[in-house]
């Protein structure tokens, strides 16, 4: 068979444009790349935690035998539309229903308990436990997974997890970005045939131009980081501080290091960008309180995190910076906490001068560095 290439022309058409540009038509766009290309539903689905990420494991049982319903409609279980709906396997398989939403809101406890195991909020008709069961079936493995553009409130997650206990079903919570992040990272490896590279590649245009890209086009917050911030606030404390004419609410950090960090960090041989974070939670915080008690902005949710321990000191060199400084106290400051920094594969520089609250969207710098392998191993 001759080797044809396929031209990936920027300007023709997109079949997801036919859906068009609302909530719907990119749960539609992801429920069809689902359906179309068995490797990307894997690696969506080992991304969420559905599956284990075990090196030569080919889940053939899941990828010959998969169904991909949209808006499911059923006769038996709670009334409603479920946005996407895969089952794999055979009956004892896999069930997974998925509940998206685009906007800066997210899905209330009701939305995903009536799609689980049932909501008793009394604004609507009670669902039949029994139908519920039977719609559910006699499968091993259950999720009720939330997309969003934001994170999940911790209170929406920690009442429906409550609920759901006992039942089999457990709660899975993504971001619209992770979802972009595996179809790059999949549109990159070899074993991509043809049409699944066109149909992924439609999908991160479609993505790109339809997706809520007011909003996008500030999902990384890049900004100039001396050599404190960079070196106490954020590689060891893993924070950045910043002011109320910044980015509210970013999905990625990206500190852009300035000369006087070069020679001064570890592998740091050139100003600009070598590191990224995902962007955990933005608080805010009035700089007098701040100064007197910098831990008292922290949530019960910062501090039974995993990277409390890094924050305790990224709040600590804030507040030493904050009194050396002399910071008004009527000020706000908001602080970002952030995850891990992940080291991009090179440098890349960012722009000579950055006005408050500068953004670049997270496509700027996954097209030029292989940030999502990265992320996925760290």
């Amino acid at each position: 068979m001759p080797n044809i290439k396929i031209r990936m022309d920027p300007y023709s058409a997109n079949v997801y444009h036919l859906m068009g540009n609302d909530e719907n038509a990119l749960s539609y766009a992801l429920g069809h790349l689902m359906s179309v290309d068995a490797k990307f539903m894997l690696d969506f689905l080992k991304m969420i935690g559905i599956l284990e990420r075990i090196p030569g494991k080919s889940y053939k049982e899941y990828t010959k035998r998969y169904a991909v319903c949209l808006q499911e409609q059923a006769a038996i279980g709670p009334s409603g539309r479920r946005d996407i709906v895969l089952e794999a396997g055979t009956s004892g398989g896999l069930r997974v229903v998925f509940e998206c939403k685009i906007g800066k809101g997210s899905p209330d406890a009701c939305q995903l308990l009536r799609y689980s195991v049932g909501c008793d909020c009394g604004k609507h008709k009670k669902e039949n436990p029994e139908k519920i069961e039977q719609m559910w079936g006699e499968r091993r493995s259950k999720y009720i997974v939330s997309i969003t553009r934001d994170v999940l409130s911790s209170d929406v997650r920690s009442y429906v997890s409550s609920r759901l206990s006992g039942s089999g079903i457990e709660l899975r919570a993504i971001q619209w970005s992770d979802v972009l992040e595996v179809a790059l990272r999949r549109l990159k490896q070899r074993n991509t045939i043809a049409y699944e590279r066109i149909f992924l590649q439609q999908f991160v245009d479609f993505f790109k131009e339809c997706y809520e890209m007011k909003s996008y086009q500030v999902e990384v917050m890049v900004k100039k980081d001396n050599l404190l911030n960079a070196e106490k606030i954020y590689l060891d404390g893993y924070m950045y501080v910043g002011g109320s004419k910044d980015i509210q609410l970013p999905l990625y950090f990206a500190p852009d290091f300035t000369n006087e960090c070069v020679g001064k960090l570890a592998g740091v041989r050139q100003r600009g960008i070598h590191y990224i974070s995902k962007v955990i939670k933005v608080l805010s915080s009035n700089v007098g309180r701040f100064k007197e008690n910098p831990y008292a902005v922290a949530s019960s949710e910062i501090k039974t995190h995993e990277l409390w321990p890094h924050w305790q000191r990224g709040l600590q060199a804030i507040a030493e910076r904050a009194n050396s400084e002399r910071w008004a106290n009527k000020d706000t400051i908001q602080l970002y906490f952030l995850s891990k920094p992940v080291k991009l594969p090179r440098p890349v520089k960012g722009p000579m001068q950055i006005p408050p609250g500068y953004g670049v969207t997270i496509l700027d710098l996954l097209t030029t560095d292989d940030l999502t392998k990265r992320q996925s191993q760290s």
